[in-house]
């Protein structure tokens, strides 16, 4: 679940080092990177202007930052992770980014997160993220879950392996050549998550 920030509110938020924060807010909203320097005060400076509905992802911050949402007519929603999004709104995302993995290893969190994963290689497997990296890269509650894809373009099956630890895929794991297949991934305990194959 992520943070609210109630209408007319503020709120000043820790990204650590690595890290980015995802904003969603219907009405007009700010967020603010708070700088400062030795012997001078601190200075807010505009990160952006966020609106619609549509998440907006600020960062990554290298070296962590902090940050200050300040809420217009209405709430802002917030999460902070390597990358975060905003699952209340219903599979919306601040964009979808085609990921290839083409040669049997791992499927990142970002992969997961950009929402497509397409391979256009012969038999390939890719293995899922950890229950602790996923963790680290999102925030979600026990019962929350994102959605992504898997598009198999060239010859040959695509095998989604599990991981590690703390991440298993439920279900039909392979994708057959020239089809596609949705999976739903959902955190069911700190750090443990489950795939389930629903399409």
């Amino acid at each position: 679940m992520s943070t609210i920030v109630f209408s007319q509110g503020d709120a000043t938020i820790t990204v650590p080092a690595g890290g980015s924060i995802a904003v969603a807010s219907y009405a007009e909203a700010q967020a603010f990177e708070i700088v400062g320097f030795p012997n001078f005060p601190e200075q807010s400076d505009l990160l952006g202007v966020f609106e619609n509905n549509e998440i907006t992802v600020f960062g990554p911050f290298t070296g962590g930052a902090t940050i200050q949402i300040q809420a217009g007519a209405t709430e802002v929603l917030y999460n902070v992770g390597t990358a975060p999004t905003i699952p209340e709104l219903g599979g919306a995302r601040s964009r979808v980014v085609r990921t290839a993995v083409d040669v049997t290893g791992p499927i990142t969190s970002a992969a997961i997160m950009g929402g497509v994963v397409t391979s256009a290689a012969a038999t390939v497997s890719g293995t899922l993220p950890t229950g602790a990296v996923l963790n680290a890269a999102v925030e979600l509650a026990i019962g929350d879950a994102l959605e992504w894809a898997v598009i198999k373009i060239g010859a040959n099956a695509f095998t989604v392996a599990d991981a590690a630890s703390g991440h298993t895929v439920i279900g039909d794991r392979v994708v057959a050549t020239a089809t596609s297949g949705r999976f739903l991934t959902v955190k069911t305990a700190a750090a443990t998550f489950e795939s389930y194959r629903v399409g």
